[in-house]
């Protein structure tokens, strides 16, 4: 499943890389700016600058500016997978019809991602002379649940995109993808990882990162939601039918036909010659 969310991502890359590059500098800048911002408080070395206007800056980047114009990018990829068209007005649609859910999604993974690391500090350290195994089983805990954190920050843009359902039900549909399917979110982790590693890049980071990203969570979500479309039409719990693929029957089973996907069904030699059929 990971190696068809790839693909498809490669090929909506692929396909459409003009306007994702063009998202993507609005993407860049938007994160950019209240991130200078820090890391000019940061390199003073002041604790009073730091304080006043480093942290507040950070918290604006991470959990305001980063999630409201991702929320944006993800919106236009979703049309880009559904419709196999689009524009950068996209994200600004997007912007404004889920800044809302993005923001209030962007500060609980900032706090919660605080107070586990935080907590992965303290209690090692704090109880290293009267509960040591204590504190390091604590500290572990909250490394864990830091990971289980980055997991579904995969997700969870595209779930509340896709779902359209309100903070609550966006983050426990995205915490149960992520138990479900630990080895696909993991895999797409790793990837997430290469992609920000290259995003150190200067022309990566205002040209690709941001639009990757977004291709990449929005196309591993497509395949997910795809899995559990195909287990309720064959429990007899939905009907046969879908709304950007068709549905036949193989081997006795409801399968999509992705014959009919154009992300799917193609291969080195389109990337070689597009313009033959």
């Amino acid at each position: 499943m990971l190696n068809r969310a790839l693909k498809m991502a490669f090929w909506v890359m692929y396909d459409h890389l003009g306007k994702l590059i063009l998202a993507n500098l609005v993407w860049s800048l938007s994160v950019l700016l209240p991130g200078a911002v820090c890391l000019t408080a940061i390199s003073t070395g002041d604790r009073g600058i730091l304080l006043v206007v480093g942290v507040p800056s950070a918290f604006l980047t991470f959990a305001v500016a980063m999630p409201v114009v991702t929320v944006g990018l993800v919106y236009m990829v979703k049309g880009l997978i559904e419709t196999r068209d689009g524009s950068v007005m996209d994200l600004f649609r997007g912007i404004r019809l889920y800044w809302r859910r993005a923001v209030g999604v962007g500060v609980a993974y900032v706090l919660a991602a605080v107070c586990l690391l935080v907590s992965a500090w303290f209690y090692p350290v704090k109880l290293q002379d009267t509960a040591r195994w204590l504190g390091y089983g604590i500290g572990a805990v909250a490394l864990w649940g830091l990971l289980f954190l980055g997991l579904t920050a995969m997700l969870v843009l595209p779930a509340l995109v896709q779902k359209r359902t309100g903070f609550r039900e966006t983050l426990r549909l995205t915490a149960l993808l992520v138990l479900d399917n630990p080895l696909f979110c993991a895999g797409l982790a790793l990837q997430m990882l290469v992609l920000a590693g290259l995003s150190v890049i200067p022309p990566l980071f205002f040209f690709l990162t941001g639009a990757a990203g977004a291709v990449l969570a929005s196309s591993a979500y497509e395949m997910l939601a795809r899995r559990y479309v195909l287990i309720e039409i064959n429990e007899g719990r939905a009907p046969a039918t879908d709304k950007h693929l068709d549905v036949i029957s193989k081997d006795g089973a409801f399968v999509f036909d992705e014959e009919t996907d154009d992300y799917l069904n193609r291969g080195f030699r389109d990337f070689l010659f597009p313009w033959k059929d």
